[in-house]
């Protein structure tokens, strides 16, 4: 059964099934080719804590996925509407940019873009603040804001694409402004698979399926303690690691895990 939050919202669509614990937002301005308005910066957070609220209200953790993609077949998205942002604008559009991106990355539970069509300038940071990113192999990915004098900055942009590609074709990407195919987005590592279009919902249903029927309180500890190595040291990220998994040991779900190895069966997670 799924429920349908989109009537709260004015330029996304969000919704959670809760048989499968996989929820979506979409980004619902195909007409612009998805680019985030000021109205869509503020909604994707409140989807964010809609999902944060659906775990508080179960007691446990319900979302074990969360999938961002854009309405149609033309665009994931463009990034920030440019009609929107002008020399008053500009500065709350940046901060609210930043806040909406953040909200993506910091959200418990993995999350996975599901490119189509057109992700670039910011539409392509949000893809890279999430956890995975599967396009469609004609996907047009780049960060084309060389052009404009500037360079895709503000969440850390230039920080994270290196450790994806390595710091001279990041360097290359930014400087130039070249496009990239999903295909070779996906040689590169920029993104984790591609797929043909006619094929690529499928593709993503398969491995949001598949996270979701791990344990869910294992998968945001690993999520949470891998993004942490990027902000610490070596022996804190060790730390931090341990400390992270001790509470792991106290869960309903590690008896059950450890239950279901024994008894030869499939394991039923609670998120407790």
């Amino acid at each position: 059964m799924a429920t349908d939050y989109s009537d709260q919202f004015e330029t996304i669509r969000c919704r959670f099934n809760d048989e499968t614990g996989i929820g979506r937002i979409v980004i619902d301005r195909p007409d612009s080719l998805n680019a985030m308005s000021t109205r869509t910066l503020e909604e994707l957070p409140t989807a964010i804590e809609t999902f944060d609220q659906v775990d508080r209200e179960a007691g446990g953790i319900s979302v074990r996925c969360v999938v961002i993609s854009g309405a149609g077949d033309e665009a994931f998205s463009v990034g920030v509407d440019v009609d929107e942002i002008g020399d008053e604008q500009y500065p709350f559009t940046a901060s609210s940019f930043r806040e909406a991106l953040f909200s993506v990355e910091s959200f418990g539970a993995p999350v996975i873009a599901e490119i189509d069509g057109y992700c670039v300038g910011g539409g392509l940071e949000l893809a890279l603040m999430c956890d995975f990113r599967i396009a469609s192999d004609d996907s047009e990915l780049g960060f084309p804001e060389v052009d404009l004098g500037i360079f895709p900055s503000g969440v850390g942009t230039t920080q994270r694409l290196p450790l994806l590609v390595g710091p001279s074709r990041a360097k290359e990407l930014c400087m130039t402004g070249a496009f990239l195919s999903g295909a070779e987005a996906a040689t590169e590592g920029l993104v984790n698979e591609s797929h043909p279009a006619e094929a690529l919902s499928d593709a993503v249903d398969a491995f949001a399926g598949e996270l979701a029927g791990k344990p869910p309180l294992a998968l945001r500890a690993i999520k949470d303690t891998i993004n942490q190595s990027r902000n610490v040291g070596l022996r804190d990220g060790i730390e931090y690691e341990y400390q992270a998994y001790l509470p792991l040991l106290d869960t309903d779900d590690y008896e059950e895990g450890a239950a279901a190895f024994s008894d030869d069966r499939d394991p039923e997670w609670q998120g407790k």
